[in-house]
Protein backbone atom coordinates (compact mmCIF):
# COMPACT_ATOMS: atom_id res chain seq x y z
CA UNK A 1 0.00 0.00 0.00
CA UNK A 2 1.55 3.61 -0.61
CA UNK A 3 1.82 6.11 1.20
CA UNK A 4 -0.75 8.65 1.48
CA UNK A 5 -0.96 11.51 -0.18
CA UNK A 6 -1.31 13.16 3.18
CA UNK A 7 2.06 11.79 4.40
CA UNK A 8 4.03 12.87 0.92
CA UNK A 9 3.41 16.30 1.32
CA UNK A 10 4.28 16.36 5.09
CA UNK A 11 8.22 14.82 3.81
CA UNK A 12 7.70 17.55 0.52
CA UNK A 13 7.22 20.30 2.32
CA UNK A 14 9.09 19.47 5.26
CA UNK A 15 11.85 17.44 4.45
CA UNK A 16 13.55 17.48 7.69
CA UNK A 17 12.97 15.63 11.25
CA UNK A 18 12.94 16.90 14.92
CA UNK A 19 16.83 17.23 14.95
CA UNK A 20 17.04 18.64 11.42
CA UNK A 21 14.49 21.64 12.76
CA UNK A 22 16.71 21.89 16.25
CA UNK A 23 19.73 22.14 14.08
CA UNK A 24 18.71 24.58 11.50
CA UNK A 25 17.49 26.93 14.42
CA UNK A 26 21.08 26.96 16.43
CA UNK A 27 22.47 27.63 13.24
CA UNK A 28 20.01 30.48 13.48
CA UNK A 29 21.31 31.39 16.84
CA UNK A 30 25.33 30.73 15.49
CA UNK A 31 25.05 33.03 12.40
CA UNK A 32 24.06 35.91 14.44
CA UNK A 33 27.00 35.30 17.10
CA UNK A 34 24.65 34.08 19.42
CA UNK A 35 25.24 30.51 20.20
CA UNK A 36 28.44 31.04 23.11
CA UNK A 37 27.25 28.28 25.47
CA UNK A 38 24.16 27.60 23.86
CA UNK A 39 22.67 24.25 24.50
CA UNK A 40 19.25 23.10 22.94
CA UNK A 41 17.58 23.98 26.96
CA UNK A 42 19.54 27.48 27.58
CA UNK A 43 16.95 30.04 29.18
CA UNK A 44 17.22 31.75 26.28
CA UNK A 45 15.74 34.83 28.42
CA UNK A 46 17.84 34.51 31.30
CA UNK A 47 20.69 33.75 29.34
CA UNK A 48 20.52 37.07 27.15
CA UNK A 49 20.26 35.94 23.82
CA UNK A 50 16.72 37.27 23.09
CA UNK A 51 15.44 40.76 22.71
CA UNK A 52 12.33 42.15 21.29
CA UNK A 53 14.61 43.10 17.89
CA UNK A 54 15.80 39.86 17.75
CA UNK A 55 12.96 37.48 18.73
CA UNK A 56 10.84 39.55 15.63
CA UNK A 57 13.98 38.54 13.24
CA UNK A 58 13.61 34.96 14.77
CA UNK A 59 9.90 34.40 13.77
CA UNK A 60 10.66 35.20 10.70
CA UNK A 61 13.06 33.45 10.04
CA UNK A 62 11.14 30.50 11.15
CA UNK A 63 8.41 31.14 9.41
CA UNK A 64 10.44 31.60 5.87
CA UNK A 65 12.94 28.41 6.46
CA UNK A 66 9.95 26.00 8.03
CA UNK A 67 7.19 27.51 5.37
CA UNK A 68 4.78 27.84 8.58
CA UNK A 69 2.92 30.58 9.97
CA UNK A 70 3.11 31.10 13.56
CA UNK A 71 -0.01 32.47 14.91
CA UNK A 72 0.33 35.41 17.80
CA UNK A 73 -0.95 33.44 20.41
CA UNK A 74 2.48 31.19 20.20
CA UNK A 75 4.32 33.64 20.02
CA UNK A 76 5.30 34.07 24.17
CA UNK A 77 8.04 33.41 26.71
CA UNK A 78 7.20 30.02 27.18
CA UNK A 79 7.05 28.88 23.85
CA UNK A 80 10.36 30.83 22.83
CA UNK A 81 12.16 29.67 26.29
CA UNK A 82 14.70 27.68 24.72
CA UNK A 83 15.85 25.76 21.54
CA UNK A 84 13.80 22.92 22.26
CA UNK A 85 10.42 24.47 22.71
CA UNK A 86 11.22 26.72 19.44
CA UNK A 87 11.15 23.49 17.72
CA UNK A 88 7.65 22.32 19.61
CA UNK A 89 6.67 25.47 18.36
CA UNK A 90 7.75 24.76 14.65
CA UNK A 91 6.33 21.27 14.71
CA UNK A 92 3.00 22.29 15.64
CA UNK A 93 2.82 24.76 13.27
CA UNK A 94 3.94 22.24 10.50
CA UNK A 95 1.34 19.50 11.74
CA UNK A 96 -1.29 21.95 11.58
CA UNK A 97 -0.34 23.25 8.23
CA UNK A 98 -1.31 19.78 6.59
Amino acid sequence: MPPSNKFLNILDRVGMNDMDTREKIMEFFKSRGKAGDLAYDTDLFKGGYVNSLFALEMVVFLEETFRIKIKNKDINEKNFRTIDSITAVVERSIQGKV
